[in-house]
């Protein structure tokens, strides 16, 4: 089994988030967190800087660690580091993006609850930190 770290960014802006818009091969469209894997050789808020410029264009600051999910899938077991971050300075239009990504998208806090965020779980927690309610740090497995 191979064990990796993923590090995502929750940026906020006003009343949106911003996601990563994802297309899987059947055509069903969904969002997840800007970020990615770390590499053995990078720091962890090195890797998240990287991964969020690479997928969206912008230049990110960590602030926070809000929480950490993990999870099992096929002979992975994976650990999430999730970061509160602002985005500093302007958008790059040189963009990398990931397998089945079609773009980036701000959705409304508001409605993220009946958005295609996934995990689906995670929905639930970025609200409450939005309207200033606490959350445990570590939520094991996810849905």
């Amino acid at each position: 089994m191979i064990l990796s770290n993923s590090i995502k960014a929750i940026i906020i802006d006003k009343t949106r988030l911003l996601v990563v818009h994802m297309r899987d091969s059947e055509g069903n469209e969904y969002y997840t967190l800007p970020g990615g894997k770390q590499r053995p050789d990078e720091l962890m808020l090195d890797a998240l800087k990287r991964e969020v410029k690479e997928e969206t264009g912008y230049d990110i600051q960590p602030k926070s660690l809000l929480f950490i999910r993990e999870g099992f899938k096929e002979e992975s077991h994976r650990i999430e580091f999730m970061f509160i971050c602002d985005i500093v300075g302007e958008k790059s239009t040189e963009l990398e993006y990931d397998v089945n990504q079609i773009g980036t998208k701000w959705i409304s806090i508001d409605n993220i609850l009946h958005e295609e965020l996934y995990p689906v779980d995670m929905r639930n927690i970025i609200k409450r930190h939005f309207l200033g309610k606490s959350n445990e740090i570590y939520l094991g497995e996810m849905q």
